[in-house]
């Protein structure tokens, strides 16, 4: 058995302009494909090239199906109705890949291909809208305005606490007393022998407080534009919290970000029911606006993905969905999360962005199922 590892690099150029924007957003996916042989096996490979490129093939195609798994419900649904468009012509939207390893057993007259396929996602979002003739998801949400209270964080401390233990104890004592007499026919002997047992039973209760976590805001920026591609792409009408702030001059942004950063007084990081109360009333007051989101992009430290080589950033996100009303204030209809979503890019920040868009279209493509559910 001899293992090889190499690269095999293929570009398709699609020219300039609008293209290299497109091609500019790209996903990443590992491949592995297995091929039973005939004949010898040579440098790695089998004597038939034939093998080679068929197996090939085989774990690209593998790695686009890896793509299309992590597609959001709504998202995969539709790309299943077109999928052998998209299947038949890889070419296209698979613009390079790279063969991370061989191996060609001349034992089990196998032959493993794996690779890391680069996939280009704008073309296939721009292919899927064009086939399916729909430029976003209709819902109860279409045309509706909506605020978005969605804030991006990163861990910044945790605190754990050691267990308290309650111990309790009884105590049980005995003593046995043993008497014999003796009569030799002059005096009587007495002789006494005790014995003391004791038994000690414990028990008790172990009581640990919950971790207590603060948090830096994180990428903000990225996160709005992740959740404003999101929600348009729903066709709903966003509207940003600082619009509400400058039109009722009520402030609140400061004391959400302190809340959800945990430094807040209530020392816990979540949206206190005063503050909520607080951005209700200003909705309220400046009226039209239907819906409120609010919730929570927690990004993890990057890290290096042991199968593709690249950067890979987990985020967990969560949604909460109220519909506002003048009198009775906010009615929350709809919650998603924590769901996680991870992103692989060749770059830190490059993963984090994938990151944050996958989190959000994922997790707003499940609170629009659950609302039509």
């Amino acid at each position: 058995m001899k293992k090889t590892a190499f690269f095999l690099f293929t570009f398709l150029l699609f020219g300039f302009g609008t293209h290299l924007t497109v091609y500019a957003d790209v996903a990443y996916e590992r491949g592995i494909s297995t091929t039973s042989y005939k004949g010898r096996c040579s440098k790695g490979r089998p004597s038939n090239s034939d093998v080679h490129f068929e197996t090939i093939r085989a774990a690209k195609k593998a790695a686009w199906d890896n793509y299309t798994a992590g597609f959001s419900p709504s998202k995969l649904e539709n790309y299943l109705k077109f999928e052998q468009t998209f299947t038949s012509d890889l070419e296209t939207y698979i613009t390079e890949y790279v063969i991370l390893e061989t191996d060609c057993s001349k034992k089990e007259r196998t032959y493993m291909v794996a690779l890391k396929a680069s996939i280009n996602k704008a073309l296939v979002d721009v292919k899927l809208n064009k086939l399916s003739g729909d430029t976003g998801n209709a819902s109860v949400l279409n045309g509706k305005f909506v605020v978005s209270l969605i804030i991006a964080r990163r861990v910044q401390e945790s605190k754990s606490f050691d267990a308290r233990r309650t111990v309790q104890e009884e105590t049980i004592s005995s003593i046995d007393v043993d008497q014999e007499s003796y009569d030799d026919g002059t005096s009587i002997a007495l002789s006494e022998q005790t014995t003391e047992r004791k038994k000690v039973s414990t028990g008790g209760s172990t009581t640990r407080k919950a971790e207590r976590r603060s948090y830096d805001i994180g990428d903000q920026k990225n996160a709005e534009v992740a959740i404003e591609q999101a929600f348009l792409r729903a066709k709903m009408r966003l509207v940003k919290p600082s619009r509400i702030e400058k039109v009722t001059g009520t402030s609140f942004m400061d004391r959400v970000r302190s809340e959800y950063a945990g430094i807040s007084d209530a020392d816990r990081a979540e949206l206190s029911d005063q503050t909520f109360e607080q951005i209700v009333e200003a909705i309220i007051t400046l009226g039209r606006i239907d819906y409120l989101i609010a919730g929570t992009m927690d990004t993890s430290a990057p890290r290096v993905d042991p199968d593709t080589g690249l950067q890979k950033v987990d985020v967990y996100i969560t949604m909460e969905l109220s519909r506002i009303d003048p009198l009775f204030g906010a009615e929350k209809i709809a919650l998603v999360g924590p769901e996680l979503r991870s992103g692989l890019h060749e770059t830190e920040s490059g993963a984090e962005i994938a990151a944050l868009k996958l989190a959000a279209e994922s997790a707003t493509d499940m609170l629009l199922n659950r609302l039509s559910n």
